[in-house]
């Protein structure tokens, strides 16, 4: 008997999650002009800025990982000894 995918792995599930992370994004684009907010400082005021600056967050820290796992790194045999 062939083993079946896991759930997230099978290809219908994959695009499901795909559509619906397609459709979070564009619902939450559409509320930005639909429902303008105040925003605190000027420069926080041009259409977008919070999308670019969550993505530039997510960005900056997985480089941040990456550095600092170069430093914090430990050998493949450090808890063999």
């Amino acid at each position: 008997m062939p083993e079946q995918p896991d759930f997230f792995s099978r290809p219908s599930v994959k695009r499901t999650l795909w559509i619906l992370l397609y459709a979070s994004c564009a619902v939450t684009v559409l509320a930005g002009f639909l429902y303008p907010t105040k925003a605190p400082f000027r420069f926080a005021s041009f259409f977008g800025f919070y999308a670019i600056l969550g993505f530039a967050s997510c960005a900056g820290l997985i480089i941040l990982a990456k550095c600092m796992g170069k430093f914090l790194k430990k050998p493949g045999d450090y808890y063999d000894k």
